[in-house]
């Protein structure tokens, strides 16, 4: 799986869709699942306001 998170101005539409005041940026994370021989099956993207969403991560690093 890979996931892409970027931020940018919204539109018009992203600003009254996510009551967002002016000037507050939208976050988008865009994600990309894939089986084991790289059959892709997913993709996702969502829009978010940037003051009210919050990422976490937990990383599970194999055996050295």
């Amino acid at each position: 799986m890979t996931e892409t998170i970027s931020s940018r101005m919204p539109t018009p539409e992203e600003v009254d869709i996510l009551d967002l005041p002016s000037g507050e940026p939208v976050m988008i994370l865009t994600r990309h699942t894939f089986t084991k021989n790289d059959v892709p099956i997913e993709f996702a993207r969502g829009f978010h306001a940037a003051s009210r969403f919050e990422w976490t991560y937990s990383f599970q690093l194999p055996d050295q």
